[in-house]
């Protein structure tokens, strides 16, 4: 799958001097770069500047590459501006968190709830797995915690609930410092499917939500447009085709995650969702249902060859059913020792044993009976 970014960095010369901005308008870190290649682009282009503004339109993303933006923003020693241009939800908010002054329009939302995680694996792998959990969360109410001054109780009740907060809100308690002018609300295909998973999510504010392709990096220049070229002679009108069939009624991209949370939720794959939503492109209501029947089988075949953990991988990059039964068996096979034979092994078991007496037996009874008769005449 080609990598896609999630963020772009600049440099641009003010009056001010030279201000580093940074966007981040998707998901953080899935399916795409890595907070590395964010800190070693960061570091470039906020090293000759005075300031970094940090713009954040995003529905969150791996809380470790979110840690790793936030830890290099708070090392930075100039002044860090944090704005949200639309929302700043899960992940996304600890990024907001690093800076000096965090700004908010007045339609914009922050959202902060506990991390959350998929896994597989034995009892002790899931204890393990719960445990980094809880760590993680201790770090993020202490970055919550010495950015707003809330006290940690207070911020993990905020955690568990799944807060959502305007920016009048954020701003009594701490999450922001300003409050700007609203505005226009607009999330990508891959954002607003990463939303709509939220079970607190204010409805208002998604409906606001325009779905767009909102670009990470600068589109190039277009190319100058070519001479006008002679005009041909005109030609004779041809005859006036037939009006095609018109087409069904396109199903609203909001609409179409909906129904994929629902039926994955409804068939127990509610981790293959977004793997779902990846893969069918939200095209339209029937490939988005072949994907879902797909992702169900494929969850069902993973579980049998005792690898489920690949599943998600195998939906995401759009393979289909056949394609993933080949695949497993190709692993189960490159993994195991010994081979297969069918031949029916030999009967070991012993011959059985008649029951009932035997005529050798009858005849020697017989035998001693007539004896004892002699002996008593």
């Amino acid at each position: 799958m080609k990598k896609r970014n999630w963020y772009a960095i600049a440099s641009q010369q003010t009056a001010d001097g030279v201000i580093a901005e940074v966007r981040i308008y998707d998901e953080i870190g899935f399916w795409g770069v890595t907070a590395k290649d964010f800190i070693s682009q960061l570091d470039a282009a906020a090293a000759p500047a005075a300031q970094v503004v940090v713009a954040v339109n995003s529905p969150g993303g791996d809380v470790f590459d979110a840690f790793a933006i936030y830890n290099a923003l708070r090392r930075y020693a100039g002044k860090v501006t944090s704005r949200v241009d639309g929302v700043a939800a899960s992940a996304a908010s600890l990024i907001v968190m690093a800076g000096d002054t965090i700004i908010m329009p007045e339609n914009a939302m922050l959202m902060i709830h506990n991390p959350w995680t998929f896994a597989a694996g034995e009892s002790s792998d899931l204890r393990k797995t719960a445990d980094t959990m809880d760590k993680v969360r201790d770090n993020i109410v202490a970055a919550y915690g010495n950015r707003s001054g809330q006290d940690a109780t207070t911020i993990v009740d905020m955690m568990e609930a799944e807060t959502w907060l305007t920016a009048r809100e954020a701003k009594a308690l701490g999450f922001a410092d300003e409050i700007e002018e609203p505005v226009k609300l607009a999330a990508s295909i891959s954002a607003g499917a990463r939303l709509a998973k939220y079970r607190r999510m204010p409805g208002e504010f998604f409906d606001a939500l325009e779905e767009s392709d909102v670009p990470v990096e600068p589109a190039p220049a277009p190319a100058p447009a070519p001479a006008p070229a002679p005009a041909p002679a005109p030609a004779p009108a041809p005859a006036p085709a037939p009006a095609p069939a018109p087409d069904p009624a396109p199903v609203e991209a909001s609409a179409l995650v909906a129904h994929i949370f629902a039926s994955c939720r409804e068939a127990r794959v509610a981790y293959l969702a977004e793997p779902v939503i990846a893969s069918s492109g939200l095209r339209d209501q029937a490939s988005v249902d072949a994907r879902i029947s797909a992702a169900r089988e494929i969850a069902g075949l993973c579980v049998a060859a005792k690898l489920p953990d690949v599943a998600a991988t195998y939906v995401t990059d759009g393979l289909e059913v056949e394609q993933v039964r080949a695949r497993l068996f190709d692993r189960i096979t490159a993994a195991g020792t010994s081979e297969i034979n069918n031949t029916q092994p030999p009967n070991q078991s012993p011959a059985p044993v008649a029951s009932g007496p035997s005529v050798t037996q009858i005849y020697a009874a017989r035998n001693r009976a007539i004896k004892q008769k002699g002996a008593h005449a």
